[in-house]
C-alpha cells in the first residue's frame, strides 16, 4: 500500500477513534458540554476524510495507468464516512437523552458500555492493521468483531424481553436500541475496512 495513502488513512482512523472515545465519555457523563466536545472532534474527522478523498482523486488523475486501483480506497473512505455518521447518530440520541432527562437501567448502561469499549478497541487496532497489513491481526479483529455483534444482538433481544415484562422504561427503550444499532454499524464498517486492507495487501 502506498505510504502516503496509508498515512492519511491512519489520520482518519485516529480522528474517528478520538471522536468515538469522546462520545463514550459523553454517554457516561450525560451533559451538554461533553456532547459538544465530542461534536467538535467531528470537524477534524471530516477534514481528514475529505483530504484523503482529494488526495486519491488527484493521484488517480495523475496516474499513467488505469484508474481501477483507486476504487477500493474510495470504498474505504466511504466506510470511514459511514462510521462518522453512526457516531453522529449516537450523539443525536445523547442530546435527546439529556434534554428529556431519560434514564437507563444499570443493566442497559453496562451493556452499552461493554459494546462501546469493544468498538473502541477494534478501532484502535485499525491503524496498526493499515500500517502492517498483518493478516493474523485482521483475522483476530474479524473474530472479535463478529462476537461483539452477536453479543449486541443478544442484548437487543434481552432488552425487548425486559420491556415486555415491564422491567425497562418504555420512553428510553428506542434510545437504547438506536445507540446499540449505531455501535453495531461502527463495528461492521471497521470489519469492512479490515477486509479491504487485507485484499489490497494481497494485490501488492
Amino acid at each position: 500500500m502506498d505510504r502516503e495513502i496509508s498515512g492519511k488513512m491512519i489520520e482518519v482512523c485516529r480522528s474517528l477513534s478520538e471522536m468515538l472515545e469522546m462520545t463514550f465519555q459523553a454517554f457516561r457523563k450525560s451533559t451538554e458540554k461533553s456532547i459538544k466536545e465530542a461534536e467538535e472532534i467531528r470537524q477534524e474527522a471530516q477534514r481528514s476524510s475529505s483530504e484523503l478523498t482529494r488526495f486519491l482523486v488527484a493521484k488517480s488523475s495523475a496516474a499513467a495507468v488505469g484508474k481501477e486501483w483507486v476504487k477500493p480506497y474510495i470504498s474505504i473512505v466511504s466506510s470511514f464516512d459511514r462510521m462518522g455518521y453512526n457516531i453522529d447518530g449516537i450523539l443525536d440520541r445523547l442530546k435527546k437523552r439529556v434534554q428529556e432527562q431519560m434514564l437507563f437501567t444499570d443493566r442497559a448502561v453496562k451493556e452499552i458500555n461493554d459494546v462501546f469499549q469493544e468498538a473502541m478497541n477494534l478501532l484502535e487496532n485499525l491503524p496498526d492493521l493499515i500500517l502492517t497489513q498483518n493478516k493474523l491481526l485482521a483475522q483476530q479483529m474479524g473474530e472479535k468483531g463478529k462476537l461483539i455483534l452477536k453479543i449486541a444482538d443478544q442484548y437487543s433481544e434481552e432488552h425487548e424481553q425486559r420491556l415486555i415484562e415491564g422491567v425497562c422504561v418504555p420512553k428510553s427503550s428506542p434510545l437504547y436500541l438506536d445507540i446499540l444499532f449505531s455501535l453495531k454499524g461502527i463495528i461492521v464498517h471497521i470489519l469492512e475496512i479490515s477486509g479491504k486492507v487485507v485484499t489490497l495487501s494481497a494485490r501488492a
